[in-house]
């Protein structure tokens, strides 16, 4: 008996980076790859990239106003996210079965996540009145920013391994949270105003940032489609 159990504890033994995978990922950070290797029987790590970029154009009606004049202006706008994470992670799997697992670790990428360009053909004296802001905008331009923080820790909890040991493919998925900090709005471009109006602009926008504040985490939905290539 004493050689049997020897025996088993010797195949479930796993040296430090004996195998590797390499997953393909889907989910709220947008789409990656991510590379995994076992650090013993309890721990993995697998590092790798997420992206998630995306371009929207639309139309917005803005508003000129000037005494009882009042007149529609077609304002184009162009929105781009654009979310771009590289990571290292670490992962712990407390029981035998190595399917439930927690994850810590970070994810460094862009702090511009989000951007708003937009253009009207307006006279350059004229203010135009996008939604609750009243702007005069350069050339007929203005361009404002999402932003959050460059480092972003993160923690999580998953089903399935990224390095699977007895099969050649994999899937694992998982929950988490991201926190890139408080999101705040930043004008970048093209705002010509007059002192009362600049700032009414800077009230509104100071009222919105403290409305996003509290948004710091950002939700993690996981699914990973793991290849082990050795």
């Amino acid at each position: 008996l004493l050689l049997s159990a020897t025996k088993v504890c010797a195949q479930h033994e796993v040296k430090p980076f004996e195998h590797l995978s390499v997953s393909v990922n889907a989910g709220t950070l947008g789409a990656g790859i991510q590379i995994a290797a076992p650090v013993n029987r309890y721990l993995s790590l697998r590092t790798g990239v997420m992206m998630f970029k995306y371009t929207y154009d639309y139309t917005y009606d803005g508003v000129i106003k000037y005494q009882e004049y009042r007149e529609e202006v077609p304002v184009d706008m162009e929105a781009k996210a654009n979310m771009v994470n590289g990571l290292l992670l670490a992962d712990v799997f407390p029981f035998r079965n190595k399917r439930f697992h927690v994850t810590g670790g970070f994810y460094v990428g862009s702090s511009d996540i989000i951007k708003v360009d937009a253009t009207a053909e307006i006279d350059p004296n004229r203010l135009i009145e996008i939604g609750d802001i009243i702007i005069k905008p350069v050339n007929g331009s203005v361009a404002a920013q999402l932003e959050t923080n460059g480092f972003k820790p993160y923690v999580g909890i998953g089903f399935g391994s990224s390095v699977t040991k007895q099969k050649r493919v994999g899937f694992k998925f998982e929950l988490g949270a991201m926190f890139h900090g408080s999101p705040k709005i930043a004008i970048t471009k093209g705002i010509d105003v007059t002192e009362e109006i600049d700032r009414e602009m800077s009230s509104k926008l100071s009222d919105f940032n403290k409305f996003l504040k509290d948004f710091y985490v950002y939700p993690v939905l996981n699914f990973q489609l793991n290849f082990r290539t050795f």
